[in-house]
Parts: C-alpha cells; structure tokens; sequence
C-alpha cells in the first residue's frame, strides 16, 4: 500500500483532483447509478470545477503515487469526498473526513452536514453520520438524476 499524506490544494492540483473525482465516480458508484446517471454527474465538469474552493483554502487532498482523493467543505457542510477506485477502503476517506471535520469544528460549528450518495451513505454512518432525509442530485437542466441521503453529525 502506498503511503499517502494529506495536505491542503493548489491550483497546480486541478487536473489531479479533476481525475480523482472522475475515476471514483465511474469506478466506485455503478452498483447503485446507472451509466446514465454517472454520465449526467461528471457532465460540465473539468478541472476548472474545483478552482474557486482551492483558491479559497476549502479543499485537501491525500497524495501518494497520484492524487489518492480529495474533501471540500462549505461552512458545515462536507460539500465533496471522493476517493479514486484504487484507494477505496485504506482509511484515505476517513483520513480526509477527519480534516474536513477538524476544520468545520475550528469555524464553530456544532453539527457538520452533508449530501451523501448511496455509494457513501455506510461509510458515513460508520463515521457517526445519521440520516436526517432524503433527496436528488441533478446538473443544470438534466432531466436525469440521482438519489441522495441528507446526513448530519454533531460535533
């Protein structure tokens, strides 16, 4: 297993988080999406997508031989985690939520929230995590979506 360390984005990392939000996707999430619905969740995005929270200090990444995945926040919310195919089930995802939520409870924060997929929602729970709803994903004008559950932890 490959060591990796976590530390927080540059720009000069777009293209590496680009690529391991879109090997997860397509990799980790086919037993619970279909491959339309995968399609309607990478489309529009690009390494550019990632641009205004790294220049903003909201997103880490866990680095080995290659970008191993990456968490953003959003005030309380954990806004993103994804974790290349290849790196799923190391602890890398627990590694990243445990800085996302370092930093959430820094800001003040007496509760983290998040939106997670049905590929995600165990690990979440594993984290403490419970659900409080459910809910859908969609992009822009896509008539296609995916189901989403609405989780929250206190701090």
């Amino acid at each position: 297993m490959t060591e990796v360390r976590i530390r927080q984005a540059t720009t000069a990392d777009l293209a590496g988080i680009f690529e391991a939000h879109r090997n997860s996707v397509e990799r980790l999430c086919t037993a619970e999406y279909s491959d339309r619905q995968i399609r309607m969740w990478l489309d529009g995005r690009s390494p550019e997508t990632y641009r205004e929270a790294v220049e903003n200090g909201l997103l880490w990444l866990a680095e080995g031989d290659s970008i191993e995945g990456f968490v953003e926040i959003d005030g309380n919310e954990v806004s993103k985690l994804f974790i290349r195919g290849d790196g799923a089930r190391r602890g890398i995802g627990s590694q990243l939520l445990e800085v996302a939520l370092e930093q959430v409870r820094a800001s003040g924060a007496r509760s983290a929230y998040l939106e997670a997929t049905l590929t995600a929602e165990p690990f979440y729970a594993h984290h403490g995590f419970q659900k409080i709803g459910e809910g859908t994903f969609s992009r822009g004008n896509s008539k296609v979506s995916i189901e989403i559950v609405k989780m929250q932890r206190q701090l």
